[in-house]
């Protein structure tokens, strides 16, 4: 294998297209970019932007490995009101000059970064601490071999997991994706993602969002072409059903390298080659609302029970307390308990009855009361459904009685995504979803904007 072919060795091209659904996002090409030279990564930090590129490092040295193509470094470039970049600078020139840096990773504190280093020793990972504005202290990942490569690395926002591509042996494939779990002597064992995300083809440039879901890039998993990015999320410990991201972002080029530039992904980068003979950067913005803290969906529960334990003004064993419900349920007890068929509003009627004669002998009280649904969004939905078919999905029953509700949002949890109060879907692939409904709208009291979301999961066979 070429090891020091950086971008040859992962580009592919495949003839089958696919028709995707409506833009889930914007794109547009970032400033930096040149037509004589390829960027490939970009992770945002603060006030600016760290990229890896083939930009030359010194106008009178042009660096190149052993197949004389040019090295990539990494950059950094600042940010201008949160929009422009500046003007672009070596990031560090403690890392290896002599090697392609990239793609990285950066911890959520800014003060350690793991990357990658291909050389004539392979593709390894590395990590490196920040003091001032130099990066040092340079130390190989554990589970650096030179019988096989272990690349883009993406680190955990709690610095807990490292993932990371890899041609280890005991794979699926070509490359598979990786984690490791930080331990108190180190990272352990690697552990492969298993056969929903990993295939007999390439898995590439994972990246790990902070809200848990993870990106990737992929020949496989039905591919419009070339490698195209997909996310997946894991579910109960296990990794779920791959989604494509569709069009702008994936193309019948190559589309790679997707960073989020916050924790739930509404913008960020990627890599494409879809402009001819470099590959560019672009950012993204997503056009679709994110709902932060979803809560679990909770059943509503139309039981209600009632105590009444008042005198009943004699000793005897005769005289019992009697609840008269206006959907015709008589009980009997001082402590009764009632599930009503619905929502409505009901009325009771509590006497002392002697249940020799059947007589009321004293009205003690009347009361006019609502059962009502839990104040949620609310997603009806068979528990269990098949693959393949169409599945209905239905919010009629959101009861959020202080909120002027604009739009419904449906998230499936196979990256699908939806509006309306009322809609269906069809799950290929068998396992458990998450599914998520949220609601935006406006306070009936203030005017505010408001996002309310809820999930529950179900299960595809």
């Amino acid at each position: 294998m070429n090891r020091t072919g950086y971008i040859a060795i992962f580009l592919w091209c495949m003839t089958a297209h696919q028709l995707w659904a409506q833009p889930d996002y914007s794109v547009e090409p970032l400033s930096l970019n040149h037509s004589y030279s390829n960027a490939i990564y970009a992770f945002p930090v603060k006030d600016g932007l760290i990229y890896s590129s083939d930009l030359r490092t010194h106008v009178l040295i042009n660096r190149v490995d052993s197949t004389h193509q040019p090295l990539f470094h990494l950059f950094y470039a600042s940010m201008k009101d949160s929009a422009k970049l500046g003007t672009s600078h070596l990031l560090s020139k403690n890392l290896p000059i002599n090697a392609h840096q990239g793609p990285f990773s950066v911890s959520a504190n800014g003060n350690e970064m793991y990357f990658s280093l291909n050389d004539a020793h392979g593709q390894r990972i590395f990590s490196a601490t920040q003091s001032g504005d130099q990066w040092g202290n340079i130390r190989p990942f554990a589970h650096n071999r030179p019988n096989y490569t272990v690349t883009h690395p993406s680190l955990s926002h709690d610095g807990k997991r490292l993932f990371f591509a890899s041609d280890m042996p005991g794979g699926f494939g070509g490359f598979d994706i990786y984690v490791c779990e930080k331990t108190h002597s180190g990272w352990g064992q690697p552990k492969n993602l298993g056969a929903t995300v990993n295939t007999s083809e390439n898995e590439l440039y994972p990246f790990i969002q902070e809200n848990g879901e993870l990106y990737f890039s992929s020949t496989a998993h039905g591919s419009m072409g070339g490698l195209d990015i997909f996310s997946v999320r894991e579910i109960n410990g296990a990794w779920g059903t791959p989604f494509h991201l569709g069009e702008p972002v994936n193309s019948a080029a190559d589309d790679i390298s997707y960073t989020a530039a916050d924790a739930d992904g509404t913008s960020g980068y990627f890599a494409s080659n879809r402009s001819g003979k470099t590959f560019d950067l672009y950012s993204f913005k997503s056009l679709f609302p994110t709902f932060n803290d979803c809560q679990e969906q909770e059943e509503n529960d139309y039981t209600l029970g009632w105590r009444e334990r008042t005198a009943l003004g004699m000793d005897t064993t005769t005289l019992k307390l009697r609840w008269e419900f206006s959907d015709g349920t008589v009980m009997y007890g001082e402590e009764v308990w009632h599930t009503f068929a619905s929502t409505g509003q009901y009325e009771v009627y509590l006497s002392v009855v002697d249940t020799l004669t059947g007589e009321i002998t004293k009205q003690v009280a009347h009361r006019v009361f609502d059962v009502l649904d839990v104040e949620q969004p609310f997603i009806a939905v068979e528990e269990t459904v098949v693959a393949g078919t169409p599945v209905p999905f239905d919010a009629s029953k959101t009861y959020l009685p202080d909120l002027l509700i604009d739009e419904y949002f449906w998230m499936f949890g196979d990256g699908t995504r939806k509006k309306g109060v009322s809609t269906e879907h069809t799950y290929t692939t068998t396992g458990v979803y998450r599914v998520q409904l949220g609601v935006i709208g406006r306070s009936k009291h203030t005017g505010a904007k408001e996002k309310i979301c809820v999930f529950r999961e179900i299960t595809v066979q």
